[in-house]
């Protein structure tokens, strides 16, 4: 029995390798590092099988491990669009170039001037219908409030005079409690 590898050679062979660049560096002095990687991990993840060479983009310097490169390739490796353009460029491999798929942000395709300018005009006349729709329910608001408040001002109204008499009655009644008492004292002072 033994131990070992959970994959066979046969798996681990199938994996898919390819060639890229790597930006290594500072923000604006950055270097790109050639690295043979599997296809499936991020660039940047550090799980890089081998570091093949780096090219300075400032000083056009390079330096490549030929015999490395041709190694992964002969393995199947498969090669970045630039990764590719640029290993012709040094003579590493031979073949044409490939051209470089740059995706650009999607521009808006500007509309005639016609039919923005009529949709304009649309949306101003639906914003007035709109205002003055709340303008008229605004307005119808306010005469019932106004309504309701004359009703209601009525009504006290007619309340008022009955609370008033109430009130001169029991004012009077005080004032006659009042004057029966100051004769009952005046009596009593006599």
């Amino acid at each position: 029995m033994t131990f070992g590898n959970k994959f066979s050679n046969n798996v681990i062979s199938k994996i898919m390798l390819i060639l890229r660049f790597q930006k290594q560096g500072k923000k604006k002095d950055f270097v790109f590092r050639i690295i043979a990687v599997d296809s499936r991990v991020a660039v940047n993840s550090g799980k890089a099988k081998e570091i093949l060479g780096w090219y300075n983009p400032k000083t056009k310097q390079t330096e490549l491990k030929k015999e490395r490169i041709l190694y992964w390739l002969n393995q199947g490796a498969q090669v970045s669009d630039t990764c590719y353009n640029f290993l012709i460029q040094n003579k590493v491999i031979q073949g044409k170039k490939r051209p470089i798929k740059i995706s650009k942000k999607k521009v808006k395709k500007e509309e005639p001037i016609e039919k923005t300018e009529q949709a304009k005009q649309e949306q101003v006349t639906e914003d007035i219908k709109e205002e003055i729709k709340s303008e008229t329910e605004s307005q119808e608001k306010v005469f019932e409030k106004e309504e309701t408040d004359l009703e209601t001002k009525e009504e006290t109204k007619e309340k008022l005079p009955e609370k008033e008499i109430e009130i001169k009655t029991e004012k009077q009644r005080e004032e006659k409690t009042e004057e029966k008492e100051e004769e009952k004292e005046e009596e009593k002072d006599s």
